[in-house]
């Protein structure tokens, strides 16, 4: 099991997917630092567990997470008389907060890839991420990306089918991944504003809805 953990095991498990297949601006750079800095602050409650996944060219070089621990929690709302401050939040700050803002330099890419295998890197987010870790608590999947996937098998550069059709596909019935009660939150990085349509959309929540999963947010990242 990860380190930082409750001994009991983790409360929860957040799994993050971070698109790098296409550099990002200024601007989106600038939000995905935010959102990192959030991660660590916010949105990873205290003793859930937080897997970061980078979706690159390659999946099979992506198969593991860059980093996987627990948040040990800060000293926030807790008292001196119980607890000794400055070493929780030490142990915060070294072990957690700081290793997730350095993701920064390791997920930004100067280079556009040439293949994007977004459903490749969405099921082994399910394999090593959620199924290899077993949390019984709430779990959920954040991505950051265009969900423009762009393999040589299936391209959504030549258009975007509904998902029925494309579920009775060969590539289809490969794509498909075990997301069994997953909330799942879309960053949407907006760079092809012609491709990523209402009906783009509509496909990823068909999809996710037939994994077993459930869209609750889409936010559209700026830049």
């Amino acid at each position: 099991m990860a380190t930082l953990c409750p001994a009991e095991g983790p409360l929860g498990h957040i799994v993050v997917l971070v698109d790098n297949t296409d550099p990002y601006s200024f601007i989106q750079r600038e939000a995905f630092v935010q959102e990192l800095r959030s991660l660590s602050d916010e949105v990873v409650p205290e003793g859930y567990l937080l897997s970061v996944f980078s979706l690159g060219e390659d999946f099979q070089k992506n198969a593991e997470p860059l980093f996987e621990k627990c948040n040990p929690g800060s000293s926030a709302g807790k008292s001196e008389l119980t607890a000794n401050l400055k070493r929780i939040d030490k142990r915060f700050n070294e072990s957690f907060r700081a290793p997730i803002l350095k993701l920064e330099d390791v997920l930004m890419v100067k280079e556009p890839a040439k293949y994007s295998p977004v459903f490749e890197m969405i099921q082994l987010a399910s394999i090593n991420g959620f199924r290899a870790q077993n949390v019984k608590g709430t779990r959920k999947l954040i991505i950051f990306s265009d969900m423009l996937h762009n393999t040589p098998d299936f391209s959504m550069f030549n258009g975007v089918p509904d998902y029925k059709s494309f579920s009775s596909s060969s590539y289809g019935e490969r794509s498909k991944s075990d997301l069994s009660g997953v909330k799942i939150e879309l960053h949407y990085l907006m760079k092809y504003p012609k491709l990523q349509t209402m009906k783009q959309l509509k496909f990823w929540e068909d999809y996710f809805e037939h994994s077993g999963a459930r869209l609750t947010r889409v936010q559209t990242m700026e830049g």
